[in-house]
């Protein structure tokens, strides 16, 4: 992110953690309110519906009550049934006045107060008038339409708490309608956020795994270029220093390679000058004995001569200044020339030589091409035993020309089949010679090979030893 870049990895972390759990906590709240309310809506209308639906009920026991005894009154005219009466009429009106101070409907307003209108008129009459009084007996009747009004406002009162039940329905539902759509919205949220912050997380860290692998590859020119937290960054600022350290090392290395082997051709060129002298008799006539040591001066200065060979091409790889030159080359003329610079070797090792060629051309350095080939023969001589086959073949698979070399030596175990190709690495020793490789020329080889598009690689065969196949493309 280029506008939020925090301090630290955790600090990054702990970021995603508490964005990706705000919305849920968020969630919670708003689901917890609002359950909250509708459980408190509930309960106050539950119980709103409850008193009006006792005070209905208490009126309608108040009202019969109250006929009860204006009746037993008006007949028996005794005063303990008219203070009876009254105590019921004040019960009556402590019950009206509650209805009234709760949620009811107009109706049930309009019903109560008709209804205490009606009831004040024969309370006058009965308070008025004496209980044998004309007046008295007409007012009685009267106690009838209460009771109805009464009874209206109780059906009224359990209707509301129908109603309420409805009410209470409809908003659970608009509840459960936002909450649906609340996680409906919530879960791409928290999954994108997720997603976002494993990508943040991630990248750098797979930005310093790949800079960990150029650098094991040897691959210094490329810079880290981690972004992310500032300490990541800071590890990636560290991982340029050492690939700039590397990239030193190397060029250090290259140059003493360089000047190492420039510096040895001159005396070897000396050595070889002296034995060629004493192996031509020049400087006289030399015993069996002495004779014996010039050739193996000899030998041993090829020897010499084609390990730093090995080592100046290989230089000149690592400064990644050698270019092909490419021309037609014809394949089968190029192998029989290494075979021949190779057979006083193979005489001497007493090898038998098998040798399998189609012609074959293609477009390609023709120098590079000998090396190569001559890497993969000298190697081959190398692990061979005494008396044993050398076997070298050429052939053609579709627009590819394959180059098998295969010796009857020890092989190469499966593990190392990789491995043989790295430079300076060395298996197993030759069973013979008295000067160790550099262990540059299978190197050397594949190196060459993929400059042309092709490649060399270990591969099984029916034969013992070890079969090393070049595959180079023969389209020209």
């Amino acid at each position: 992110m280029k506008f939020f870049r925090p301090k630290s990895i955790l600090r990054l972390i702990l970021t995603g953690f508490a964005l990706v759990a705000l919305p849920l906590i968020v969630a919670l709240l708003i689901t917890t309110v609002s359950v909250d309310r509708l459980v408190t809506q509930g309960q106050s209308a539950l119980m709103q519906s409850v008193l009006v639906t006792q005070g209905s009920q208490s009126l309608v026991e108040a009202i019969k009550a109250m006929e009860r005894n204006a009746r037993q009154y008006q007949v028996l005219g005794e005063k303990v049934l008219y203070d009876v009466y009254v105590e019921n009429h004040s019960r009556f009106l402590d019950t009206a006045r509650s209805l009234e101070t709760l949620e009811i409907s107009a109706t049930q307003q309009t019903q109560l107060k008709e209804l205490r209108i009606v009831e004040d008129e024969v309370y006058t009459v009965l308070a008025t008038y004496p209980y044998d009084a004309q007046e008295v007996a007409d007012a009685l009747p009267q106690f009838i339409d209460l009771g109805l009004i009464a009874q209206n406002i109780l059906v009224d009162s359990q209707q509301l708490i129908t109603s309420g039940v409805e009410r209470m329905q409809r908003q659970s539902g608009k509840v459960k309608k936002t909450l649906v759509i609340q996680a409906a919205a919530l879960v791409p949220a928290v999954l994108l956020l997720t997603i976002i912050f494993v990508f943040l997380i991630s990248r750098p860290i797979r930005q310093i795994d790949r800079a960990i692998h150029r650098l094991g590859a040897g691959e210094f020119t490329e810079p880290s270029n981690i972004s992310g937290p500032r300490d990541l960054v800071q590890l990636g600022d560290r991982l340029d220093w050492l690939r700039d350290r590397l990239l030193e090392l190397e060029q250090d290395k290259t140059r003493f390679l360089q000047h190492m082997s420039h510096e040895l051709k001159t005396p070897l060129t000396a050595i070889r000058e002296g034995a060629d002298l004493l192996s031509e008799k020049i400087v006289g006539d030399l015993n069996d004995q002495q004779e014996e040591i010039a050739g193996i001066l000899h030998e041993n200065s090829l020897q010499l001569q084609k390990l730093i060979e090995d080592l100046l091409n290989f230089s000149i790889l690592q400064s990644r200044s050698a270019e092909l030159v490419r021309s037609p080359v014809d394949l089968q003329p190029l192998i029989e020339e290494v075979i021949e610079t190779h057979k006083l070797a193979i005489m001497a090792r007493h090898l038998q030589l098998e040798t399998f060629f189609k012609p074959v051309s293609l477009s390609g350095d023709r120098d590079k091409l000998r090396t190569l080939v001559d890497n993969l023969v000298s190697n081959a001589i190398k692990y061979s035993p005494d008396s044993s086959r050398l076997r070298i073949s050429l052939s053609t698979d579709r627009a590819y020309a394959c180059i098998d070399v295969a010796d009857s030596g020890p092989g190469i175990p499966e593990e190392e089949h990789e491995r043989v190709f790295e430079a300076f690495y060395q298996g197993k020793p030759a069973a013979r010679g008295p000067v160790r490789g550099t262990g540059l020329g299978l190197s050397i080889a594949r190196e060459y090979a993929r400059a042309h598009g092709g490649d060399v690689s270990v591969v099984k065969s029916n034969h013992t030893g070890a079969t090393l196949r070049v595959v180079l493309p023969t389209e020209l």
